[in-house]
């Protein structure tokens, strides 16, 4: 019989598997980690008087774990990103969610809807029912209805941005203080909200 046993000995990992699900192994631990690797063997050994007797040997591995990624360039070619060419990538993305708002308004416009009214409606209820605990789908929706998702104080403010996107963050206002998100946007009645056509509100 031969026992191979691999195991990550780091306990603040272990607290964290407790809480959350880990979908991968990570390759830095900023806490220290040690990788053991067991490899054992048992064999039985014949005996005349009917006694279990067996002979076991095993064989124990241990290897630091990395705890920053510029230990990783000893083994491997690391590429780096600029902080010019962040700036760019995020200065090009900057207005993605404006942009799927306007796309999501002109589709319900042309079903004769009153698309920017239903996508405010939209936020507004998304911000007073959170659903972003309601599997994948419910996290794609939360981010996608929540337009100050991601932002942080720290960002360098786009004032035109922020005009274009002023009714959206009025919504989410709204909804996180609870108004009445129908009564606020009339021209998009009941039955014709976009949170209506996949969810549903009940008492808990």
């Amino acid at each position: 019989m031969i026992i191979i046993n691999v195991n990550a000995d780091d306990e603040e990992e272990h607290k964290a598997m407790v809480k959350r699900q880990i979908n991968s192994i990570p390759l830095v631990y900023p806490y220290g980690a040690t990788y053991k690797l067991l490899i054992g063997f048992s064999t039985p050994i014949k005996a005349e008087d009917y006694i279990s007797l067996a002979f076991a040997a095993n064989f124990q591995y241990q290897y630091a774990q990395f705890q920053n990624i510029s230990q990783l360039s000893q083994y491997y070619f690391i590429k780096t990103v600029s902080r010019e060419q962040r700036d760019a990538e995020l200065e090009a993305r900057k207005d993605e969610r404006l942009t799927f708002y306007t796309a999501v308004a002109d589709m319900l416009n042309s079903k004769g809807f009153n698309g920017e009214e239903c996508v405010n409606r939209a936020i507004c209820e998304a911000a007073q029912y959170p659903v972003e605990e309601e599997g994948l789908v419910g996290e794609i929706l939360h981010i996608l209805l929540t337009p100050d998702y991601g932002k942080t104080p720290f960002d360098d403010r786009d004032r035109e941005l922020e005009d274009l996107m002023a009714s959206y963050y009025d919504a989410a206002t709204a909804g996180r203080q609870m108004f009445d998100c129908a009564s606020i946007y009339p021209s998009c009645p009941e039955g014709q909200g976009l949170m209506e056509m996949f969810s549903i509100l009940r008492d808990e």
